[in-house]
């Protein structure tokens, strides 16, 4: 097994948010029900904006998309504007209802609530994609079977900077990945994929920053003074935040 792989695995343990679900003894559901101004935070990070066009731009009209950990559907509804049909797949039933609510009117879009790469695909897909939703720590089979399946391409959205200091002191240091960790599983993998980096400068109220870190042992009160005194901190109690996401994409021919 690959030093990457490894880090891979390390990274999923103790960074990502399955650490909390293991930690409190909650199901990926209850963790996203609590969470409940996800996808309001969401708009207001300009997530996915540039990486979003680009991906529209890329996939065939008419196809079939398969994307894997959909949420509240920031690619999954977008996109069904251009595909021919969007599967969207998430281990949260919550989340999917979110996603439902606001397709309202839209047809081509199925929900399917099930965890990747277990989940059962039945239908032929052209592409897949996996924005942020990488949480899985057998990298190797999220990897494996996302490419198996696509007939036409496979995108990947996953960070491009370092972490934010913020993350630091809320939960001390922690091991740190980024979209080059997953090029070079891939290339050992025999894939090379190309990259696109796209930047976003937002603001979010102190409010949303506070339930991002709900989960931190430092008290609200102590994020509000190291954000104020490191000058993230406005007038009108918005933070500032800087961070890019990287695309990772590769496209062939459609097989017959």
């Amino acid at each position: 097994m690959s030093v990457w792989v490894d880090r891979w695995r390390e990274f999923i343990q103790k960074t990502s948010y399955i650490r909390h679900l293991k930690e409190r003894n909650i199901s990926n559901d209850q963790f996203w029900r609590e969470y409940d101004v996800y996808d309001e935070i969401l708009g207001l990070m300009d997530y996915p904006g540039k990486v979003l066009e680009r991906t529209s731009f890329l996939i065939h009209p008419g196809s079939t998309v398969l994307d894997i950990g959909a949420g509240t559907g920031a690619f999954a509804i977008p996109l069904s504007r251009t595909a021919g049909k969007v599967i969207a797949l998430d281990p949260s039933e919550h989340q999917l209802q979110v996603l439902t609510r606001k397709a309202n009117g839209i047809n081509n879009i199925i929900t399917i609530c099930d965890t990747w790469p277990d989940a059962e695909i039945t239908e032929r897909i052209d592409y897949t994609l996996a924005a942020y939703s990488l949480f899985h720590e057998d990298i190797l089979a999220f990897l494996s079977r996302m490419i198996a399946i696509s007939h036409s391409g496979v995108f990947i959205v996953f960070r491009a900077d370092p972490p934010d200091p913020l993350n630091d002191f809320a939960y001390g240091p922690k091991p740190h990945l980024d979209y080059r960790c997953l090029q070079s599983i891939l290339r050992e993998m025999g894939h090379d994929f190309d990259i696109e980096l796209f930047p976003r400068d937002y603001r979010l109220p102190i409010k949303y920053v506070l339930k991002q870190y709900r989960y931190s042992e430092r008290s609200p009160d102590e994020i509000v003074e190291y954000l104020r005194s490191t000058g993230r901190l406005d007038e009108e109690m918005k933070v500032r935040f800087q961070s890019t996401d990287a695309l990772l994409y590769t496209l062939r021919e459609a097989e017959s």
